[in-house]
């Protein structure tokens, strides 16, 4: 098949979970079919393809800078979802126009519902939709957090428009893939229609994630995380105010390796002892083998969380809190720990410190789930195999 991809970013380098997941898929459906990438950027220009280059048949990236001002005023002014605004451009419809004119593509791929204003260009054409996670939900869950009372009403805005947007991309979409069983029945009970609605779950290449026992016990403790996405800073500040420092007390040699984005805007909460900050990594995976264990407080948030699947794989023991762990087939106490309160979190974090037994016991269970059920070529052949089935198009082999 000829698939065009669309994307609100390049997926490169992979420094996020939506750009993990886009850059996997395209990497094994490219087995199989030929697959054009059309993306937004900030800054054409300074955008690394990496190995976008050779994957895809071609890369077709529209700039659109930052405009905060200008968008917020939209927003305001007009009655769509400020994240529908943030990736309108004149561009990129004229971009997508012109591709849709000189290339014969069987099917296009829409990623994220706030890309879905850009179905409307390709009359004719199948357009299924990778929705990523259910954005309404994370909207909601931000809003009702937020202490200030304009804000809150502006979250409680985006979600009323967010959810129409939604909802219209997942009726109108031809399929629609979901990360999880859980948001594939939600999406579904919306559509009326579940045989549109497919788990295509986000994975993790065990390849590259080599599965390395720790062998024993330590005491570095890994947050994973961009602190421009609302949740991870929740989490980041829930973790070093409630729950690193009863931690600390109990192991004072205990540490804490804060790697992301965006980390000043941990202020003082990141300056306390036992606290290191590594900023923009340029490569995340040699930090799941230095670290003991991978801390995932979050509170907040929507879809599966990658970092923990690629912790299951490599063989670093997870503690999370319920959020944290959502949508997938773990069972405490199995793959991993689950706590939702301060002292359970910590209490988990110090009982793998303190065990080898259990560190090993709940890695390997891990490392065996995520093989067998959470693979990128697992998901990639359930999109493949629901392209082919769907649009009676037969894949080819050798790319073409």
């Amino acid at each position: 098949m000829n698939i065009l991809i669309v994307s609100p970013f390049l997926p490169y380098p992979l420094d996020q979970g939506g750009k993990i997941r886009i850059f996997n898929l395209i990497k094994c459906l490219s087995r199989l079919h030929s697959v054009t990438l059309a993306a937004i950027v900030d800054n054409r220009d300074a955008s690394d393809l990496g190995p976008l280059r050779e994957i895809c048949s071609s890369v077709i990236l529209v700039e659109r800078p930052a405009r905060l001002w200008l968008d917020r005023y939209a927003f305001f002014t007009g009655f769509a979802p400020y994240n529908v605004i943030r990736y309108r451009s004149a561009a990129m419809r004229q971009e997508l126009k012109r591709l849709q004119q000189v290339c014969a593509f069987d099917l296009v791929q829409i990623e994220f519902t706030m890309m879905w204003q850009y179905a409307d260009l390709f009359q004719g054409t199948p357009v299924t939709l990778d929705a990523h996670n259910i954005e309404y939900k994370n909207v909601q869950q931000i809003g009702s957090s937020v202490t200030s009372l304009l804000w809150r009403q502006m979250y409680r805005l985006e979600e009323i428009r967010l959810k129409a947007v939604e909802k219209r991309a997942w009726q109108q979409s031809a399929l629609c893939f979901a990360v999880s069983d859980r948001e594939r029945d939600e999406i579904a009970s919306f559509v009326g229609d579940r045989a549109n609605v497919v788990t295509a779950t986000n994975g993790v290449d065990p390849e590259r994630f080599a599965f390395s026992p720790k062998g024993r016990a330590g005491k570095r403790i890994l947050f994973l995380g961009g602190m421009d996405y609302s949740p991870n800073l929740d989490a980041a500040r829930y973790f070093l105010n409630e729950v690193f420092p009863i931690i600390r007390r109990e192991e004072p040699e205990a540490i804490l390796m804060l790697v992301g984005r965006e980390l000043g805007r941990l202020g003082n909460d990141a300056l306390q002892p036992g606290v290191e900050c590594h900023e923009s990594v340029p490569e995340v995976l040699p930090w799941f083998y230095a670290a003991d264990l991978l801390a995932v407080p979050l509170r907040q948030g929507a879809g599966t969380r990658i970092k923990v699947l690629e912790a299951m794989a490599a063989g670093l023991p997870v503690v999370t809190t319920s959020k944290g762990c959502e949508g997938i087939a773990v069972e405490n106490g199995r793959e991993l720990l689950i706590a939702d309160v301060p002292d359970k979190f910590a209490a988990a974090a110090l009982s793998l410190m303190r065990s080898s037994q259990l560190m090993d016991r709940l890695t390997r269970n891990a490392r065996n789930l995520v093989v067998e059920r959470y693979t990128w070529e697992r998901a990639a052949k359930t999109i493949s195999e629901q392209f082919c089935s769907c649009f009676q198009v037969p894949a080819r082999s050798g790319g073409d």
